[in-house]
């Protein structure tokens, strides 16, 4: 295979028939494969990578211009944006410019296990993302009860709390608050989640499970498994997001579907998320090539491709509302919610900072409500406290 250009390098492309399919179209270069952010500390960032906005914020990439800016490529080609979520673009634009294009747009969803419903005589939660009757209460209620105790003994918990901070921040979105201030341009100021609305919601968590006992502890998922407790029937309702469902697929003891997550005090409902994309390192000796590439791993095809398993939720409206991704001849037979949670998803925090303050101040200090160590509102006022230094520090 001869090169009319200089080797490419590939970090993390997903799945294999996308972009091998690809390869034999365009052999006119090598492509390997290395760890994205390995590269780009060591002075040799990919031609092409999976970027993880959550990772490496916006407003890093173009301050230390790490991407290839896609605009004039886009103008030259005449590139239709238009089938793309605008919120998905608008997770990989700054001051103006694309850095990225979009692979998925990801959210939160709740999963239930239906046979265990139908056990309890409950009816299944709503799947429509406006529904106001499924409320905080209304959740506390079901999950009470699929719980079943023999003695002290539980042997089946109506949830599972998903410790992730997408997941639990949800439950503070739909009580009405938020993780952190912002400014007029989106940026991140300061930590919110010392307001009533946060605190409520992430104390609500807790005493799923210290305080109701319908949630087990952190210290037994670990020690049964946080899924195999879904997989093998144990646990009535989890939280999770659609990228899983090739997971949940493997399940055949039992049926399951998904539904929307339960409303408190927020006006609107919200979920964590936004997605994954696609984008070429800045140096890159192969521009050309790379926004070929970039153009079809981003594709309706590709997107359609990673569909089939259950890999994502794609950020093209055309797919995620196409016959692939709404198949109802395989689970979740309410895919829809998937679709329609999208236009429910608060952005992650915009600050150089942020992985810091998530790795260094709010993981480390959200271990406390999750073993009881501390009460919600302590815990978010030790956040805040430190979460704000690193903020101002820029």
């Amino acid at each position: 295979m001869t090169s009319n250009h200089p080797p490419i390098t590939l970090a993390a492309a997903g799945r294999a028939g996308s972009w091998l399919r690809w390869l034999r179209k365009n052999r006119d270069g090598w492509l390997f494969a290395s760890p994205w952010i390995i590269g780009f500390a060591a002075g040799t960032p990919p031609d092409i990578y999976h970027y993880l906005q959550e990772v490496v914020p916006i407003v890093t990439v173009v301050t230390k211009k790490m991407h290839l800016q896609l605009d004039e490529l886009v103008k030259k080609d005449k590139y239709d944006l238009a089938d793309f979520r605008k919120d998905s673009v608008a997770l990989y634009t700054w001051e103006g410019g694309l850095y990225a294009l979009p692979r998925d747009y990801g959210n939160q969803n709740l999963f239930l296990n239906l046979d265990l419903f139908a056990k309890a005589g409950i009816e299944p939660p709503p799947v429509d993302w406006e529904d106001k009757t499924f409320t905080f209460q209304k959740f506390l209620d079901m999950a009470q009860k699929l719980t079943v105790k023999k003695g002290d003994k539980t042997e089946q918990w109506g949830f599972l709390v998903n410790r992730g901070w997408r997941p639990w921040a949800s439950w503070v979105y739909n009580n009405g608050g938020a993780v952190v201030k912002r400014d007029d341009k989106g940026v991140a100021t300061a930590i919110a989640l010392d307001e009533p609305a946060a605190v409520e919601a992430l104390q609500f968590l807790q005493d799923l499970m210290h305080k109701h006992v319908v949630a087990p502890r952190p210290d037994l998922e670990s020690e049964l498994g946080g899924f195999d407790l879904f997989a093998t029937g144990r646990v009535g309702m989890m939280i999770n997001n659609p990228s899983a469902v090739n997971q949940y697929r493997t399940i055949q003891a039992f049926k399951w579907d998904i539904a929307t997550l339960p409303i408190g005090k927020g006006q609107r409902r919200g979920t964590g998320g936004g997605g994954t994309g696609w984008a070429s390192g800045a140096s890159t000796k192969s521009p050309a090539a790379a926004w070929e590439f970039l153009k079809f791993i981003s594709s309706p095809e590709a997107e359609t491709d990673e569909v089939e398993v259950g890999a994502t939720t794609p950020a093209r409206v055309s797919v995620v509302n196409g016959p692939k991704f709404l198949d109802t001849s395989k689970p979740p037979a309410r895919a829809k919610g998937f679709a329609q949670a999208q236009e429910y998803v608060v952005r992650d925090p915009v600050h150089v900072r942020w992985p810091e303050v998530s790795s260094r101040v709010v993981n480390p200090n959200m271990d406390s409500p999750w073993n009881n160590s501390k009460t919600a509102a302590e815990v978010v006022k030790a956040i805040k406290s430190e979460g704000d230094k690193l903020f101002a520090a820029g």
